[in-house]
């Protein structure tokens, strides 16, 4: 198991809990758009976990962006109202200091979902999307890059 994905440092155990077993791991980074970034991790060849970064307009709540990614119907609501998850997916908002130029007037989402594995796990999908949101807020993509770089 690496220790960053697409660049996101997250811990092994948390990803390894979320995923099928199997006997070969690749990651592929895609950016379908200006605002998202996802990381697709596969097991033997089959896409089994993605972890996303999506810019969503200001003034949306974690429930309304939830509805945008697949199974996170019914989840389990976060008391800060900033995730929500269930046994295969969740949906988590950055901090409101992660802001860059780039994306005015927007907030920064983080997603994790499953993909046809048979994982249905709350308590794992929970851990990771609570540390990736975390190592997302702690990444570059939530800071303005350095003059000159």
């Amino acid at each position: 198991m690496p220790s960053s994905l697409c660049g996101i440092p997250v811990d092994p155990a948390l990803v390894k809990a979320a995923l099928p077993g199997g006997d070969s791991l690749s990651a592929a980074t895609e950016k379908p758009n200006g605002g998202t970034v996802r990381c697709n991790l596969s097991v033997d060849g089959k896409q089994a976990l993605r972890l996303a970064q999506a810019w969503w307009t200001q003034g949306q709540t974690t429930a309304t962006v939830s509805q945008g990614y697949a199974d996170t119907d019914d989840g389990t609501m976060s008391e800060d109202l900033r995730f929500v998850h269930t046994g295969k997916a969740g949906v988590g908002k950055t901090v409101s200091s992660c802001k860059i130029s780039r994306q005015p007037e927007q907030d920064l989402y983080t997603v994790v979902q499953t993909r046809d594995t048979g994982i249905d796990d709350p308590e794992a999908i929970e851990k990771l999307l609570l540390a990736y949101t975390k190592a997302v807020e702690a990444s570059p993509a939530c800071r303005e890059p350095a003059a000159g770089s």
